[in-house]
């Protein structure tokens, strides 16, 4: 951990500075090529990457400033969560306002309850922030303990702030899969009943290359893919061991749109991912609710989601 993070916290600190150094000079450039349609939204990209090392700094030294402050004191947690929710926000707002997106929320009676298992959508790095945005602050700023890949780990803030919040970064190659879901039951079954938990059901983000890897590559999800077109088959894995081992928290699944253009540095640099409305609805399933066959109810679920994602696509079904 601490071998990664003497070429991580350096590297952002480096990169920081030289952004704000060049900032001007290379901004007038991404200027001039934005005339490429392929390139239009190079400013754009160019002035979120700044805005974003400059929170990664901040992040690290506010994360140093807890450490230094509370480290020993009951507001410990708290501290570190708040932390963590200003550099999430902040981020969805500096991407909102480089990229003019605008927000639609529903459902919003998904917030009234106890903590919960967060089932979400995944289109985009953009949509990483979403739970703490809209779900987390709202409540109170009440944590939530992501499980996420492990290669997110670069950045600073996030592995610092992440490992004192019990993050689960996960590993994905499939060497451990079965000493993966039982970290995945350990985080569940020690979750406090005041934090909520995380997880993207689909495992990786939704994209029409993806879904025809898979389609190429796994046959038998076929009949899924059909079933769920604009969606990825969720991988039951990590969802079960969720359910299993759930203390008693409800269920909600988060289904939004809008990122598809922000899913790779292509489409950002394109101009995809500018001036689009993402439209947002949160739905809750009270624990006493939830059925004992978690792939049938995870399968129904995902006909809901697959029905509120058309529907926000203005697609008919």
């Amino acid at each position: 951990m601490w071998g990664r993070r003497v070429v991580t916290i350096p590297g952002v600190l480096i990169a920081c500075f030289a952004c704000i150094a060049l900032y001007l000079p290379v901004v007038l450039i991404c200027l001039i090529l934005s005339i490429l349609p392929n390139l239009r939204s190079l400013p754009n990209v160019w002035t979120f990457i700044c805005g974003y090392l400059i929170f990664e700094v901040l992040g690290v030294v506010r994360l140093a400033w807890v450490w230094l402050r509370y480290r020993n004191s009951d507001q410990w947690i708290y501290q570190n969560r708040l932390v963590q929710i200003w550099w999430a926000c902040g981020l969805l707002d500096l991407g909102a306002l480089v990229f003019r997106l605008e927000f639609e929320v529903s459902g919003q009676e998904a917030l009234e309850g106890p903590s919960a298992i967060l089932f979400v959508r995944h289109a985009s790095m953009g949509d990483t922030v979403l739970p703490v945005y809209f779900f987390s602050r709202p409540r109170d700023m009440e944590g939530i303990r992501y499980l996420i890949k492990k290669e997110l780990l670069i950045s600073p803030s996030l592995d610092i702030a992440a490992h004192r919040l019990s993050t689960l970064f996960i590993d994905r190659s499939g060497f451990d899969t079965e000493g993966e879901l039982e970290r995945v039951a350990e985080i569940t079954r020690t979750a406090p009943q005041d934090e909520s938990m995380m997880i993207y059901p689909e495992g990786t983000r939704v994209t029409p290359k993806r879904r025809a890897q898979i389609r190429t590559k796994y046959p038998h999800l076929l009949e899924q893919l059909d079933r769920w077109p604009d969606l990825l088959p969720p991988r039951l894995g990590g969802p079960t061991a969720l359910l299993s081992h759930n203390p008693g928290k409800d269920v909600v699944f988060v289904a939004h749109t809008g990122f598809e253009g922000l899913a790779n540095l292509k489409e950002l640099l394109s101009g995809a991912g500018k001036r689009k409305l993402v439209r947002i609805h949160m739905w809750r399933i009270p624990y006493k609710q939830i059925p004992e066959d978690f792939k049938e109810f995870m399968f129904s679920q995902w006909d809901t989601m697959q029905n509120i994602v058309a529907s926000q696509m203005g697609k008919t079904q």
